[in-house]
């Protein structure tokens, strides 16, 4: 194929290139119609301001046929778009591709925007925004996004995030989170603990120290995120505390000449994994027969996030990618695990929203009130299976891997 299809438009590559400067992309490097051949490092296309959200699934397809798993798909969006329209074209994409900068282009200038926020490109906008107005994604393969290097490097740059901050007035509720996970299942004493993506390791640390663990292992991609639970755990005084890196998909721990674990703990790690049913296959074999284990992750289909979904342009590529506890339990099962339970926690919108605007504007008064409708919330949940699940962002499950 050397034509695109309708109702998809030809576009210059140079007619961006103020955007395509700002990506450190050549226009040499861009590729403005379909080939044979998936050689060119990015693929520019465009959809005239006639065209509907339905569009994404085609122009997912064709950039998948024509641009190699590291390339990039260029798709401008002529005319305005309001942000439910561009969540709609983003929603499409995915799960071929994974929208991390959009670019909006008019006659004032160019604006780049990010997860991190809305920045102004330097210079006059050039002459062709006159022609060029509208939005333009940047998106990658969702594998080449959610790929190792790419999440290694996120992880090292965000390590001190994921650690919370003590003073900070949301603390209490970033603790009270991680010991729900940790405690969700009585783990017996002197047990062997492993901490699958440990992050800053509090979900472990909080485990072991409540049901005094013989010893905790940890790993998680990041470098510095197992400096920050090392220091953690030695602070906590676990004295038998070891730390690795590694991926789930192929764990570092237990070593080639150990058991596997005990107890294994796992929270909000999967939702990162580009293949759910590999990282399963990783998890599985750590957990000793009649052993324990302890999931958990964000809600996909919970309220808060569905309407971010119909919303928000631009999301965490986890946010798109967790799969449903329905499905995770599923695949547990069909490894060998029985499911012994299910709670939802973290209450969904507007209780995020309401968090956030105590921590900045209400100096934490709100902090305690609202830890408690959680708490409640989830001790609701986990005992009387009410509010459902999708009243929450986040769930854990607990199994038992039969003998």
């Amino acid at each position: 194929m050397d034509t695109l299809p309708r109702p998809l438009t030809a576009l210059a590559a140079p007619d961006f290139a103020q955007v395509l400067d700002d990506l450190q992309l050549p226009v040499s490097q861009v590729a403005t119609s379909p080939g044979e051949e998936r050689s060119a490092p990015a693929l520019l296309l465009g959809a005239p301001a006639s065209s509907g959200s339905k569009l994404g699934r085609q122009v997912a397809e064709l950039a998948a046929a024509n641009l190699a798993p590291t390339g990039t798909l260029l798709l401008f969006l002529e005319g305005r778009r309001s942000q439910r329209e561009l969540a709609a074209w983003r929603n499409g994409l995915w799960p071929l591709w994974h929208v991390s900068v959009i670019y909006t282009l008019s006659t004032a200038g160019t604006t780049r925007q990010t997860l991190a926020g809305s920045e102004r490109l330097e210079g006059q906008a050039p002459k062709a925004h006159r022609v060029h107005s509208g939005s333009l994604f940047v998106a990658r393969h969702r594998v080449h996004a959610m790929g190792p290097d790419v999440t290694r490097e996120k992880f090292d740059a965000n390590a001190s995030g994921w650690n919370g901050d003590p003073g900070g007035p949301g603390y209490p509720h970033f603790r009270w989170m991680r010991r729900f996970v940790a405690c969700f299942a009585p783990i017996a004493p002197g047990a062997r603990l492993l901490d699958f993506g440990c992050g800053a390791g509090w979900c472990g640390i909080e485990a072991a120290k409540r049901y005094s663990a013989a010893s905790l292992r940890f790993f998680d991609p990041s470098p510095e995120m197992v400096r920050i639970a090392t220091s953690n755990a030695a602070a906590a005084g676990i004295e038998d505390a070891l730390g690795r890196t590694g991926f789930g998909e192929a764990p570092p721990l237990p070593a080639a000449d150990e058991e596997p674990f005990d107890a294994v703990i796992s929270s909000g790690v999967v939702s990162f994994a580009p293949d759910p049913e590999a990282w399963l296959a990783g998890l599985a074999p750590c957990v000793a027969r009649g052993g324990q284990l302890v999931i958990g992750d964000i809600m996909r289909e919970s309220q808060g996030f569905g309407r971010r979904r119909r919303e928000k342009p631009l999301l965490p590529a986890r946010e798109l990618n967790a799969a449903s506890p329905a499905d995770l339990r599923q695949g547990l099962e069909g490894l060998g695990f029985e499911h012994q339970k299910t709670a939802g926690y973290q209450l969904t919108r507007p209780f995020p929203e309401a968090m956030h605007l105590s921590e900045t504007h209400l100096k934490g008064l709100l902090t305690y009130p609202l830890l408690w409708c959680n708490q409640i919330g989830a001790a609701t949940g986990a005992v009387l299976g009410v509010p459902p699940l999708t009243r929450f962002d986040s769930w854990v499950m607990s199994f038992r891997r039969r003998d």
